[in-house]
């Protein structure tokens, strides 16, 4: 049962990175019947200062540029005949994300992908806001082409908790989009080098099994058939592989901050920033996406 007036929040600066974001969130929402929220963030920084103006002022150029951005949403809205409710705050992009995510059922965001030693000195805004959203967060690169496309669904799983929530989202996606299911199970090896700098977590093939087993099952409760599929390798290089395969993946991640972040980031993270295909980042502690 495809579910009515769910709240999915965008956050817009107007530029390119976020045009194929808005594009997929707009579809979504007309399938879903969702009310979109538009939301562009005045940032009140100290670099973000022109003129004789500060950023808070509402006729600075800065401001204007927000309520262009958000206006250029609820237009393509309009023609779509999807609900868009434009949103302009003044702060820090990231906080104003993260702050506003408990009150949506899903953040769909645009991302430069950017790598390199820029990213490990200043991170993006849609890799922060995937660690502390309080709801799942669809990433979309500035790479890929506009509209909606999700004929195919990859869901890595490794059996833990993190991925079994995210199960129960790519699962329900599926349902909604008449999709095909991969289930995919990395088998890291006990070789594999964590000086590499490789997020992995060892574990034999025959967990592997387990976890897609799981996945099967769920899908066949739901009428949905998923295909399995076990490999050995790096996870996050594995995924990443496999996604020019896919249209959307779904997994899960356990939003892991401080030290060890730094030390190995999170194969989600790093699938974010390289997938050839839109990510759903989903958080164990959550709910499901879509309620009936």
């Amino acid at each position: 049962m495809i579910p009515y007036r769910k709240k999915i929040l965008v956050p817009t600066d107007g530029s390119d990175i976020t045009r194929a974001a808005i594009s997929f969130a707009l579809d979504i929402a007309k399938i879903t019947r969702a009310v979109v929220t538009a939301m562009c963030v005045n940032d009140t920084s100290n670099n973000a200062i022109t003129g004789n103006y500060t950023a808070s002022n509402v006729v600075s150029p800065l401001y204007q540029e927000c309520m262009t951005a958000v206006k250029n949403v609820v237009d393509q809205g309009e023609k779509m005949g999807v609900d868009v409710k434009p949103l302009v705050v003044n702060g820090i992009p990231t906080s104003e994300i993260v702050d506003a995510s408990g009150k949506y059922d899903l953040i769909v965001m645009g991302t430069a992908a950017r790598t390199g030693v820029s990213l490990l000195l200043l991170g993006s805004v849609a890799q922060k806001v995937i660690r502390f959203s309080s709801c799942p967060v669809l990433v979309i690169s500035s790479v890929h082409p506009a509209g909606l496309k999700c004929h195919r669904i990859m869901i890595p799983t490794d059996g833990n908790d993190n991925t079994r929530t995210a199960v129960r989202y790519g699962l329900e996606m599926a349902g909604i989009f008449n999709a095909e299911v991969t289930a995919l199970s990395v088998s890291s090896v006990k070789s594999s080098s964590l000086a590499r700098g490789e997020d992995v977590e060892h574990f034999p093939p025959e967990v592997g099994h387990r976890a897609v087993d799981y996945v099967v099952n769920e899908g066949r409760k739901l009428g949905i058939a998923v295909k399995p599929a076990i490999i050995t390798g790096s996870p996050a290089n594995e995924i990443i592989r496999a996604s020019s395969q896919q249209d959307l993946i779904v997994m899960g991640t356990n939003g892991r901050t401080g030290l060890d972040y730094l030390r190995l980031g999170s194969v989600a993270e790093k699938t974010v920033r390289h997938a050839r295909c839109p990510v759903l980042v989903v958080r164990a502690a959550e709910t499901m996406l879509y309620k009936n």
